[in-house]
């Protein structure tokens, strides 16, 4: 295997990505552990990759890209790894590094999907190991499995009480689940409990970011249920960690809690509507649930999101019935 002393792994973004990349992180440092391992991302993600111990330097790209590209140059690096694959990593990356890599995005295949549901995914790989592949040289078949991450964050539990963390919110109106649907859900949890003499004893934890979208969510859900305590858009990057790993669960949207939960090795119910696993963003851990609706014929009717539905029925996300897991 040759000597890598220095590697630098580009993604500028979103945070479900950059947690999809931890794998790949935790991989490098496992075969070449005298290396030094950069990132280089959006300086609003810093907070989270400067918590994965794999990582020795964070680049922020806060600067034009002719000047990174400059800085990335003197670093002279022996593995460039390009995650992101647009113009802007294409350009700070191109003969930088002694060997470049790079994902495979297999945009037209996922065009083809979503304009006229033709499906040439022959086998559905998560994006997790998509990144994997860009250094299959160095890897044996036994590295591909998800391994979930030991992150740098106050352990120490911040709430004492059981329970379970609802992340209700998402970029886009497609790919959320209404809101009404999960007062119905944690009403049906708490009907639960009480039926079993427990008084209501599992709290639910609402968790999202500062967005005003989240925030009225969350505001929605608390006002129409008893038990929640609402923390969106309070917690920093560490502590949402924390809330998520002391947590019974995780229930939540196609979104990037669904991948965050399960690197810190979370049991996760995640929800999807227009989106479908062809585009590899799907639970990873026997014990999580992905929970859809198999075949309706309009899905996916995006690979990202959309703003509302293009047939007007929502059926993806309306039929759902979530409660349906508390049967388990």
């Amino acid at each position: 295997m040759p000597e890598l002393k220095k590697i630098l792994v580009i993604r500028f973004s979103s945070f479900g990505d950059i947690i999809l990349s931890f794998p790949l992180l935790k991989k490098l440092r496992e075969k070449f552990p005298a290396s030094q391992i950069h990132f280089l991302t959006k300086k609003s993600y810093g907070e989270l990759i400067s918590m994965n111990p794999d990582i020795d330097k964070v680049f922020a790209a806060d600067e034009t890209l002719s000047s990174l590209r400059k800085k990335i140059g003197r670093e002279d690096y022996d593995l460039i790894i390009d995650i992101h694959k647009n113009f802007r990593s294409i350009f700070v990356s191109l003969l930088n590094g002694k060997r470049i890599r790079r994902y495979r995005k297999e945009n037209l295949k996922k065009f083809l999907l979503v304009k006229f549901k033709l499906n040439l995914f022959r086998e559905i790989v998560p994006v997790y190991r998509k990144y994997l592949l860009t250094i299959k040289e160095y890897l044996n078949d036994s590295d591909y499995k998800f391994l979930t991450s030991e992150l740098n964050y106050e352990k120490e539990r911040i709430i004492e009480d059981k329970y379970i963390v609802i992340a209700p919110g998402s970029r886009h109106f497609t790919k959320t689940y209404p809101a009404e649907k999960f007062v119905e859900y944690i009403k049906e949890l708490n009907e639960k409990e009480k039926a079993n003499g427990k008084e209501l004893l599992t709290k639910v934890i609402l968790v999202g970011d500062n967005s005003d979208n989240d925030k009225r969510i969350c505001n929605f859900i608390q006002s129409q249920c008893g038990n929640v305590k609402n923390m969106s858009g309070n917690l920093s990057m560490p502590e949402l960690a924390n809330i998520l790993f002391h947590s019974d669960y995780v229930v939540c949207n196609d979104s990037a809690i669904l991948h965050f939960a399960e690197t810190l090795n979370k049991k996760v119910i995640a929800v999807f509507g227009s989106t479908v696993r062809e585009f590899g963003f799907f639970p990873q851990l026997n014990k999580s649930e992905s929970i859809e609706i198999i075949n309706l014929k309009c899905r996916p009717c995006t690979h990202i999101g959309r703003e509302s539905c293009p047939k007007g029925h929502f059926k993806c996300m309306i039929e759902i019935d979530l409660g349906m897991t508390l049967q388990n």
